[in-house]
């Protein structure tokens, strides 16, 4: 291992300890260009739309030990065939253009991870990359609370932490 990863490493678990001592700070609960987001279509007559879900950003600091202590239920919402040349180690494929057709088996793990107050994160491949937001916009909009992980799989890659 490099200087530069043990160092990276021992920030995270300082982040993780002080964690374990109280909430874990995960960033802005509204980032500038992210609000919480109220469903567009007028719920039938007879149902209740679901309360907006909050979309935050999440730092690689925070993350980190969320990940290695599997405490987390992570998407990369990247295109499938980028998930098979890498991704962070844990997280599940969900494409961005799988989104309907996954939606009821992701709803069920989301609403487990939920459950189990492990939050859900969403990562794509970087800072511009407009897919975490886009997925993180839909959940948002049927009452999931999500987690998006700030500069993606590239802040990953840049810190030097595997991959699988």
């Amino acid at each position: 291992m490099t200087a530069a990863v043990i160092r990276r490493i021992a920030a995270a678990c300082v982040t993780a300890a002080l964690a374990a001592c109280g909430p874990v700070p995960a960033g802005p609960a509204h980032p500038p260009n992210h609000t919480t987001v109220a469903a567009s279509a007028k719920p039938a007559p007879q149902t209740v739309a679901p309360k907006p879900g909050k979309i935050t950003r999440i730092s690689l600091a925070t993350f980190f030990p969320l990940q290695q202590t599997d405490a987390a239920l992570i998407y990369d919402v990247r295109p499938g065939f980028s998930f098979g040349h890498g991704h962070i180690p844990g997280a599940l494929s969900w494409p961005k253009n799988l989104f309907a057709t996954q939606l009821a088996a992701r709803e069920a793990e989301i609403r487990a991870a939920t459950t189990a107050k492990r939050p859900v994160v969403l990562y794509c491949t970087d800072q511009s990359c407009p897919d975490s937001d886009k997925v993180a916009t839909r959940l948002a909009a049927l009452g999931h609370s999500v987690f998006i992980l700030d500069g993606g799989y590239a802040a990953w890659k840049a810190a030097e932490l595997p991959s699988e």
